[in-house]
């Protein structure tokens, strides 16, 4: 992304309550063709209530007993259906081939597809590869057009001064921040009209080295971030190809005395370290910050083993 920026350029008011993250990340949904991945898109499956259509004093109803209503004017009102399908059958109606078979392609929200990834225990490689494509799926230039055809919040997303490109960029880092946080919640922190930046420019970096990392280290890094085991700022350095492997006689050693306290740390380890060509400043405030990024490497790798 050119540079972080909120996710819509400005505050549409409360008529407009229905511009703003839950929405943007609820409507990513994917495409199945039977029960084969075909891709991602962006489908707004729900209608904005108007004010004529406020239930204040009357009880819900449960689907069950939601059989068939009938109108304040004696009009028959069907229950609501998959958007998909009333989309499907008008299209039918209006080609005049009632012939036509139904389309076997199935739309699950990204919430609905990840929980059932999680309750039915799907083998950890498995899992890994759904989400991977997933993840795919979101930085494709279908994806965004599916969400500037079918959104009506693009008029409060996009930034005017940015051409196409980095419009779609922006679109691009906001999916995926949507998507992470889908499989591993609270990791990116949200609240009120913008991100946290910190967050957001982890997310922009894991974007851009998305697409050159092997299949392999994909996998590894989302797999191990869905696991809850890293977090973005590991997860970034999976993709980006930092060789934790060439470093793993290091690693182990700083991660059997990962208990001890900075000053101790120091004392014991400052020799040893040195020799694998890793230098321990003399300055406390500076050695506490290497040793803390030390450790950190030291469990995204630990924690990658156990994959």
């Amino acid at each position: 992304m050119k540079h972080i920026v909120p996710l819509f350029r400005e505050n549409p008011g409360r008529s407009l309550s229905w511009v703003n993250w839950d929405t943007f990340q609820d409507g990513f949904c994917v495409v199945l063709l039977g029960d084969k991945f075909k891709s991602v898109t962006w489908d707004q499956w729900w209608r904005e209530r108007k004010t004529s259509d406020r239930r204040k004093g009357m009880p819900r109803r449960s689907n069950e007993q939601i059989e068939l209503q009938v109108g304040s004017k004696g009009e028959a009102l069907r229950p609501l259906r998959d958007a998909r399908e009333r989309r499907a059958n008008r299209d039918q109606q209006a080609s005049g081939d009632r012939r036509r078979s139904v389309s076997r392609e199935r739309l699950f929200r990204f919430a609905d597809f990840i929980c059932e990834l999680r309750t039915k225990q799907v083998p950890a490689d498995e899992s890994s590869l759904q989400l991977v494509r997933l993840f795919a799926g979101l930085t494709t230039r279908e994806s965004y057009e599916a969400w500037t055809k079918h959104s009506r919040m693009t008029p409060f997303f996009k930034e005017l001064e940015w051409d196409e490109r980095e419009n779609r960029e922006k679109f691009t880092a906001y999916a995926v921040a949507s998507f992470l946080d889908l499989i591993q919640p609270g990791s990116i922190y949200w609240k009120g009209s913008s991100p946290n930046v910190d967050n957001m420019k982890l997310v922009s970096r894991i974007v851009t080295v998305f697409v050159r990392a092997s299949a392999n280290v994909r996998s590894r890094a989302i797999g191990t971030f869905y696991e809850g085991k890293i977090g973005l700022e590991g997860m970034c350095r999976i993709l980006g190809g930092e060789s934790l492997g060439d470093k793993k006689e290091l690693l182990q050693l700083v991660w059997a005395n990962r208990e001890l306290k900075p000053k101790a740390f120091c004392a014991k380890l400052s020799g040893p370290l040195k020799d694998f060509g890793f230098k321990l400043s003399s300055n406390p405030n500076s050695y506490r910050k290497q040793i803390e990024r030390l450790k950190k490497d030291a469990t995204i790798y630990i924690n990658s083993l156990s994959r």
